[in-house]
């Protein structure tokens, strides 16, 4: 799951990413995306911590995350313009990449966390094939 509120990087993430083989859902709503993601909980997030104003900012939805017993467990990896990486990484996010960063540098940290996870490398699993709760 991408939550990113540029369009056009956005759209570069998503592409970058399929090109790698992942199954992409993007949210440009922080507020939308955590409504999504606990219905339907993504393998890994692409999160933006700087949103549309008046919108659940990046932080809020990081907290929100670690401090679920259902979804604290999804990885994040924050891709933002701000350089406060100590803060992200306190918060629980497993990597934290400043803007500009090459998206090939995306790609490797989500496949190498999913690897070592055990996942087989999709971002976003429809609810149907979710037999299962997490947790």
């Amino acid at each position: 799951m991408v939550i990113e509120d540029d369009m056009n990087l956005a759209e570069l993430l998503k592409y970058e990413l399929m090109d790698s083989g992942f199954h992409v859902s993007y949210f440009k709503s922080g507020r939308k995306a955590f409504q999504k993601l606990k219905s339907s909980p993504p393998d890994a997030i692409v999160l933006d911590i700087l949103l549309e104003e008046g919108e659940m900012d990046g932080w809020a939805i990081l907290r929100d995350l670690k401090g679920s017993a259902d979804l604290n467990e999804i990885p994040v990896f924050v891709s933002t313009a701000l350089d406060e990486r100590e803060k992200g990484i306190s918060l629980g996010a497993k990597d934290y990449l400043v803007k500009p960063y090459k998206p090939s540098q995306l790609s490797k940290v989500i496949m190498h966390t999913l690897l070592s996870n055990g996942k087989q490398g999709q971002i976003l699993i429809p609810q149907a094939f979710h037999g299962e709760n997490k947790g």
